[in-house]
């Protein structure tokens, strides 16, 4: 059951919920998902909270509606790996065009199971929840949200992050940097959420990246962000032969 107390709506607790369930593996690709009603029951919540839910991870490309059938885990993108050093916050600079992050929502919360292993943290230990947008001359191009480890950010402030950056301020604190990063990538329509968080009218195709960085001592960020395909181009170099 969710709770009704918290200070983020049911709608939200229950996507964050669904999320964990798809991430994890729990709902498995082609595994039929419960029915609206089964959820409901499940959850104590509305119809309504659940179809809006269903509908936003239909949209996202988690999930896939079989008419008659019911509501289906979307079998795994193809997955291509590109190695490369290029800075986007580098290159725009280089360029001379103004980018920054705005801060949404920085908040301490308890990691669900997949991160706790993901991790590897010890029981009791907590992450970082940071939510922004950023923009190019003024206009929201990218929203993301990283989860990090508290204990890589103890004592983080809005006004720290928001001045110096993420990684900056991991490293001030641990000596820690990112060293390497995996990210997947795919084109997918917009969660309603998110589109709202970055102006953009509903059903909106973006560029949705998944993204685990590590350091020297593992992993310190896991984030997931969506980019607006209109401003933000790929230019995969191939080098030595296709």
């Amino acid at each position: 059951m969710l709770d009704s107390n918290l200070p983020v709506s049911l709608q939200y607790q229950l996507r964050e919920v669904l999320f964990e369930k798809l991430n994890s593996g729990e709902w498995k690709a082609g595994e039929m998902i419960p029915s609206e009603h089964e959820l409901c029951e499940e959850y104590g919540v509305s119809r309504i909270t659940v179809r809006e839910v269903l509908k936003e991870l239909v949209q996202s490309g988690y999930l896939k509606r079989k008419q008659g059938k019911g509501t289906f885990v979307s079998k795994p993108s193809v997955e291509a790996t590109l190695v490369s050093n290029y800075s986007l916050s580098a290159d725009l600079k280089q360029k001379g065009i103004s980018s920054e992050f705005k801060l949404i929502s920085l908040e301490v919360v308890d990691p669900s199971p997949s991160k706790k292993e993901f991790f590897e943290l010890a029981d009791g230990e907590k992450l970082f929840e940071i939510i922004r947008t950023r923009t190019i001359k003024d206009e929201i191009y990218a929203w993301e949200k990283a989860y990090v480890p508290e204990k890589y950010l103890k004592g983080l402030t809005e006004e720290e992050i928001q001045s110096k950056g993420l990684y900056p301020s991991i490293k001030e604190r641990t000596g820690l940097y990112p060293i390497e990063a995996e990210e997947k990538m795919e084109a997918v329509i917009c969660p309603a959420y998110v589109a709202k968080q970055m102006n953009l009218p509903t059903n909106t195709a973006v560029f949705k990246i998944k993204r685990n960085t590590k350091s020297m001592n593992g992993y310190i960020e896991k984030c997931e962000s969506y980019l607006v395909g209109q401003t933000y181009n790929i230019k995969h170099i191939i080098k030595n032969g296709i």
